[in-house]
């Protein structure tokens, strides 16, 4: 990795991280999508991950309003915009922590409130990431990087407040009852 000598590089570095990450969402949310159960929650996966392709072309208009674009010939267009590969070691984590916990043996209610806590992990991963890259595109006055990382900031709220409305919504309810009528236990903590 190259030096990261002020705050624009580090907005660099960090759109760099959000497009790696978003790339490993692409790959991880059908698997997601195959294990839900609920047609709403399917439906808000979907959705997602629509959302997350408009999110990943969103972040090479910023590579290219930062001026990363490489004209050279012997490079492909996302290695001219986005050079030295960086890998998202945290959603990378995200991903294959929600790949384990999809794996277990679970009844489909309880899954689709563990597809919902996985999903919003990475929903959480992703506001962090493109709220401080907002925040250092604002501090150096690039109004329109700054302004497509809102929009997506904005639809990665919107995306958690969904999620939050269905686990609340009743899927995390249906995930406790599905738990005590197949004779697994009620233990109270009250």
């Amino acid at each position: 990795m190259d030096k990261l000598k002020d705050l624009r590089d580090l907005l660099k570095h960090e759109i760099k991280d959000l497009y790696s990450a978003e790339e490993q969402i692409l790959d991880a949310m059908p698997a997601m999508i195959e294990k839900a159960n609920n047609p709403t929650l399917k439906q808000a996966l979907e959705m997602h991950l629509q959302d997350t392709r408009t999110h990943k072309d969103r972040l090479v208009q910023v590579q290219e309003l930062l001026g990363e674009y490489d004209k050279k010939e012997d490079t492909g267009f996302f290695a001219g915009l986005f050079g030295d590969s960086v890998t998202c070691k945290g959603m990378e984590g995200l991903i294959n922590e929600g790949e384990k916990i999809m794996g277990e043996d679970m009844n489909p209610e309880v899954m689709d409130a563990a597809i919902i806590a996985c999903a919003q992990k990475i929903e959480h991963y992703e506001i962090c990431g493109y709220g401080t890259a907002r925040a250092y595109a604002r501090q150096l006055n690039l109004v329109n990087v700054a302004q497509l990382l809102e929009q997506t900031l904005d639809e990665e709220h919107q995306g958690d407040e969904q999620l939050t409305s269905l686990a609340l919504g009743g899927l995390n309810q249906k995930a406790e009852v599905s738990n005590s009528v197949r004779g697994y236990g009620t233990d109270s903590y009250s």
